[in-house]
């Protein structure tokens, strides 16, 4: 909650919410990598400690509930009626439940053919994934509207009803 109702607020009044939108997998890829390729003992690279995992998932959970909400919500601020609440329907059905349903099946059979158990490699496709999510972020932030874009659309908007 500090970070939702004190960090957010303040950061989100000088970046655009493109820019968040861009931050959040470079926060996750920077995790995963962590996990992925830890300190060497000896010859051989460590597995990734409990605590380690632990914090790449509490990461990743606080960016979803607090910062990836508060996004989401920004993004569809200038839409008109049927887009804002009909479409936002849509999306989180057939995209967010979809997208997890389907990738966690993926993942469960790439991990079940390749026999991969470790969690070393399971971090290795964690990686890749957040580089997806990255390169992905990156392209379709650029169709974020502006904080004074999204202004300038809602007063048309208002003026219009």
């Amino acid at each position: 909650s500090v970070l939702q109702f004190g960090v957010l607020p303040a950061t989100s009044s000088f970046l655009e919410p493109s820019t968040l939108w861009k931050i959040m997998p470079l926060i996750m890829m920077t995790m995963s990598c962590v996990l992925a390729f830890p300190k060497r003992v000896g010859k051989e690279l460590a597995d990734p400690t409990l605590n380690m995992v632990g914090a790449a998932y509490a990461v990743m959970k606080i960016l979803e509930f607090s910062v990836r909400r508060m996004l989401d919500e920004m993004v569809y601020v200038p839409l008109d009626y049927e887009s804002r609440f009909v479409g936002k329907e849509v999306i989180s059905v057939l995209g967010y439940r979809f997208g997890k349903s389907a990738s966690s099946l993926v993942l469960s059979a790439i991990t079940h053919t390749l026999g991969i158990g470790g969690l070393r490699e399971l971090s290795y496709f964690t990686t890749a994934a957040a580089a997806l999510w990255l390169g992905t972020a990156w392209r379709l932030s650029n169709f974020v509207p502006t904080r004074a874009e999204a202004e300038e659309a809602y007063k048309t908007m208002k003026k219009g009803s």
